[in-house]
């Protein structure tokens, strides 16, 4: 009798226990043998609290999972976690990504209250397309320009931002004439008077129209030199210097470029036109050779930075208009209007200076300064010169 009383009781108990630990998880950071212990004695093991019951979905009724499928109740995230002695990590889910509920926005700083674990979208490939301006967010892109040699400085940082073939010498026209100009200020007294020799109807176009006698300043003839390109002028002017007269002259223009630097210039006239010396006759005609002046890009962009460092250069190379006045007891004016059309747009121009022959074709070497930023733009035998630098500059001007 005792024994099915004791078989009894305990069933009832073994019943008892298995429905609160359906009902009730059980957390406990002991040993199994310390649980056993406390069951023996009959003591109170330590319960969680009740999860709350699963709310009905459609026709299913709530009901209470058991307590080794469900998870404990979400503790919120600003609560220190327990501590437990051992806890198994949780399962690594591969290409797996948390991602958290934005912060409030009435509420600066208040942390999510889920977080949740999502797998992210498939990547689709792109193609890799040209980097952005820094500045605008333009493609960045070689500009559409054609020419036998480009050439763009960024004078600021002293960085080559376009570089097209730019190491072969090439014809540069009257490009040479800011060579030119830098011998007439550094050695000659702009005040002084010259007066135009007989020999300068001969010399080709483009010309101011001088004539023969002809009294002016020497910074007059500065003037119609670089305003409106005169060959005349810049003949006048070599053949006024002082040491040497033109030989001389032409002498001190290719000192000077190797002193700048330029050392693959090479220049045979004052104002950029060919040389043109006999080598004999045949058939009765005199035979002629030509020889043009010559400079790489790089050449001529050494040679414009200097030049447009002088204050004079800057100012006459930047204006629309002049007029030169002889010092005659009968005064006679010219009229000069530049050929630059750079000027005429809405370009920041510090200096500019064009070139044309048939063997160079259509030549510019301008200088661009915006605020604190300064671009030389070199072209060198192109069809529209005017609209290559345009497009250049802009170009680098918002790209670099």
């Amino acid at each position: 009798m005792i024994l099915r009383a004791l078989v009894a009781m305990s069933a009832v108990w073994v019943l008892a226990a298995a429905q609160a630990w359906a009902l009730e998880p059980v957390r406990w950071v002991g040993s199994v043998n310390e649980i056993a212990t406390h069951v023996r004695r009959g003591e109170t093991v330590i319960q969680a609290p009740r999860p709350q019951a699963v709310p009905a979905v459609g026709n299913m009724r709530p009901s209470v999972a058991p307590a080794m499928l469900q998870k404990p109740a979400a503790r919120p995230l600003s609560a220190a976690p327990p501590v437990p002695r051992s806890e198994p990590k949780a399962p690594v889910v591969p290409n797996a990504v948390r991602q958290q509920q934005p912060f409030s926005v009435g509420r600066p700083g208040k942390p999510p209250a889920v977080m949740t674990e999502i797998l992210p979208a498939p990547v689709r490939s792109q193609k890799t397309a040209a980097l952005p301006s820094p500045a605008s967010g333009k493609i960045s892109a070689r500009p559409p320009v054609r020419a036998k040699a480009l050439y763009c400085l960024d004078c600021s940082t002293n960085k080559v931002v376009l570089a097209e073939n730019v190491s072969q010498p090439m014809p540069i026209a009257s490009i040479t004439k800011l060579l030119t100009a830098m011998i007439v200020i550094d050695e000659m007294n702009l005040n002084s008077v010259v007066d135009v020799p007989k020999e300068i109807k001969d010399v080709p176009k483009h010309r101011v129209g001088i004539r023969p006698g002809d009294l002016f300043t020497v910074k007059d003839l500065l003037h119609g030199m670089l305003i409106e390109s005169g060959n005349d002028c810049a003949e006048v002017l070599a053949r006024a210097y002082p040491k040497g007269g033109r030989s001389g002259f032409m002498a001190a223009m290719n000192r000077k470029a190797v002193r700048l630097g330029a050392t693959r210039v090479k220049v045979y006239t004052p104002s950029g036109l060919d040389e043109q010396f006999p080598i004999g006759r045949k058939d009765g005609r005199d035979l002629e050779v030509r020889r043009a002046n010559m400079a790489t890009a790089e050449d001529v962009a050494v040679i414009a930075k200097h030049a447009f460092q002088y204050p004079l250069i800057r100012q006459i190379s930047s204006m629309k208009t002049y007029v030169m006045r002889t010092r005659n007891n009968t005064p006679r004016d010219y009229p000069l209007v530049t050929n630059d059309k750079l000027l005429e747009r809405n370009l920041p121009v510090a200096g500019a200076k064009t070139g044309f022959t048939n063997q160079a074709g259509k030549c510019i070497v301008a200088l661009f300064k915006h605020e604190d930023k300064e671009h030389m733009v070199v072209v060198l035998n192109t069809a529209k010169h005017f609209k290559a630098a345009e497009k250049i500059y802009r170009w680098a001007s918002r790209t670099f």
